[in-house]
């Protein structure tokens, strides 16, 4: 056997995507509004004709989720640029469904704050 084609390697092809990438929106959406797994898994089911299972629903989505946060070479079909020309496009960080939404922040008055007041004890 020829040294050069034991390390050769073969394969390749494209990578694997879920079919549940088309549906991510729609998860999203489900979420915010405080559905469970299993509601969203019976609702990709008879709406959207996914069949799936909850757990798979829940780890195709917490993956999706980290691998956002890790852009990756092949998530996108990015041409290549030369060195002195900068992109563009605005950087846009994902949309979480768990993130909650701020809430302000009300600061006490100094004046209201009596640390060694003995009659507050």
């Amino acid at each position: 056997m020829d040294s050069e084609t034991k390390n050769e390697r073969c394969g390749g092809g494209r990578a694997y995507r879920s079919r549940l990438e088309a549906f991510v929106d729609f998860i999203r959406e489900q979420r915010r509004q405080r559905r469970t797994w299993q509601e969203i898994a019976a609702l990709l089911r008879t709406e959207k004709g996914c069949v799936i299972t909850f757990q798979g629903l829940h780890q195709f989505y917490r993956r999706y989720l980290k691998r956002q946060a890790k852009p990756h070479w092949e998530d996108g079909a990015v041409m290549s640029l030369p060195a002195t020309v900068k992109p563009t496009a605005p950087v846009i960080k994902p949309v979480l469904a768990a993130t909650p939404t701020p809430r302000s922040f009300r600061q006490p008055s100094p004046e209201n704050i009596k640390l060694n007041d003995p009659t507050k004890l």
